[in-house]
């Protein structure tokens, strides 16, 4: 009876511990997340307050990762609902685009999904939209309008509800345009002055992310970046007549968003307190510098804080799920560029090593044998596979020579590379946006 005593105390102990930690199973989460956060240093905390005791700053911070940490658990609680019925749809939807059969309608429906799955709190919406993506795959006439300009407000956004979708997804078609097209471009009424334009970006920019359990990323750099390759776009726009203000407010605008700290940009989280932080954000870091062809200061800042990004996780940082990918790659490349002129030898000498990693990276992980790429976990059609394993070669100097901003390397399998690439793109056929592009940057390489 006493030995069965001794084993039986330990597990009862055992037990009551396990049941602790079942029933606090996601309080434990949400202290490893906020942890993490907090040693990842992507945010440049508020200034103190004045009079405020070292102990309040602690616990008000404190707070700040507590409650970043729900938004992130909730996120995945919403993934967890609705991926199963999504990832069959988008399955279908690659299996078709390699068939060189046209999604495009299919694919702003997705789009604006992952939108309402990874940034808002909305669970019905996603629900409702998988419900009209999976109707899509039935409607090839509507895959095929999916271009075409809309008379509702002008944009070339069919299937698409959210503003700032509508306006990413009508950049080319605005700045290729050559005439006036049949339907005015009352979308962009909503920004055609300094003054809406401004209120536009802060209504983004600003998060009160506690009130709203809304995280404003995507919708504060798509427009962003849509507005700036509008305005700084090499040749005016024939099919709509910007306010001459435009781009003064919006460098205006860029100048007050950057962080001096770091030269990155990113999203203003609003905390319990009001106070605001401020967040380093690779991939939006890249969008202001791209989309601005570089001429933006503290180029040298934002590389070295870009290497120091290396192993965080995006949006911040440079890898995903603790792996590179392609998109990502390709953003860094493009900033290191920009940067290289700025660099120091040492600094130099980093982005060498780190873009050799990544192109490694690219031509065993990635890149297959075929000539295709490996749909992601980030971009995860096949348009986005080719367009961003292109983009990523191409910006890398894979291809040519004098691209190679970084190194003196030659690369002398590249050409058989590029050959596969674009046998494999032309055996698909480029009815889709992304396999257009990649087919386009592979010919330009040529040259």
């Amino acid at each position: 009876m006493s030995v069965r005593r001794h084993w039986l105390i330990p597990l009862l102990a055992f037990l009551v511990l396990a049941l602790g930690v079942y029933a606090n199973r996601e309080r434990l989460e949400r202290v490893i997340i906020a942890y993490r956060i907090h040693q990842a240093h992507i945010f440049t905390p508020p200034p103190p307050t004045r009079g405020q005791s070292r102990l309040r700053r602690l616990r008000a911070d404190a707070q700040f990762y507590w409650d970043f940490s729900h938004f992130i658990v909730e996120r995945e609680k919403r993934l967890k609902q609705i991926d199963p019925l999504l990832r069959p749809l988008v399955k279908e939807i690659v299996r078709r685009q390699s068939e060189g059969e046209g999604m495009q309608y299919s694919m702003h429906i997705y789009r604006e999904i992952r939108w309402l799955l990874n940034f808002t709190p909305d669970i019905e919406g996603p629900r409702t939209r998988v419900a009209d993506l999976r109707r899509s795959l039935a409607e090839p006439a509507e895959q095929k309008l999916a271009d075409e300009q809309q008379a509702s407000d002008g944009s070339w956004g069919l299937g698409i509800n959210a503003w700032y979708l509508r306006l990413y997804y009508s950049v080319d078609q605005v700045k290729n345009c050559r005439q006036r097209p049949q339907y005015p471009l009352s979308f962009l009424d909503r920004i055609n002055s300094p003054e809406k334009l401004t209120a536009q970006l802060d209504s983004v920019l600003l998060d009160d992310f506690t009130k709203t359990q809304e995280f404003n990323r995507e919708r504060l750099d798509e427009t962003f970046s849509a507005l700036a390759r509008l305005l700084f776009a090499t040749q005016p726009s024939a099919c709509y007549t910007f306010n001459p203000g435009l781009r003064e407010a919006l460098r205006t605008f860029v100048e007050h968003w950057q962080n001096p700290a770091t030269g990155c940009w990113g999203q203003w989280l609003v905390d319990r307190q009001g106070r605001i932080w401020k967040m380093d954000d690779m991939a939006m870091t890249f969008h202001v510098v791209s989309d601005l062809h570089g001429q933006v200061p503290h180029l040298d800042l934002i590389a070295k804080r870009v290497l120091e990004l290396d192993g965080v996780n995006f949006p911040a940082g440079i890898r995903f799920n603790g792996h590179y990918e392609n998109h990502l790659n390709w953003d860094v490349v493009k900033i290191f560029r920009y940067a290289w002129p700025d660099l120091d030898a040492s600094t130099r000498e980093r982005a060498r090593d780190g873009v050799s990693r990544m192109l490694h990276w690219c031509l065993t992980e990635s890149y297959q044998p075929d000539g295709s790429f490996k749909a992601s976990d980030l971009d995860d059609t096949l348009g986005d596979a080719y367009s961003y394993g292109v983009s990523f070669l191409q910006e890398a100097g894979y291809f040519r020579r004098q691209d190679r901003f970084w190194t003196s390397q030659d690369f002398p399998g590249s050409e058989a590379v590029r050959d596969r690439i674009e046998a494999k793109l032309k055996s698909i056929g480029l009815n889709d946006p992304g396999l257009k592009d990649a087919y386009e940057d592979l010919e330009a390489s040529r040259q």
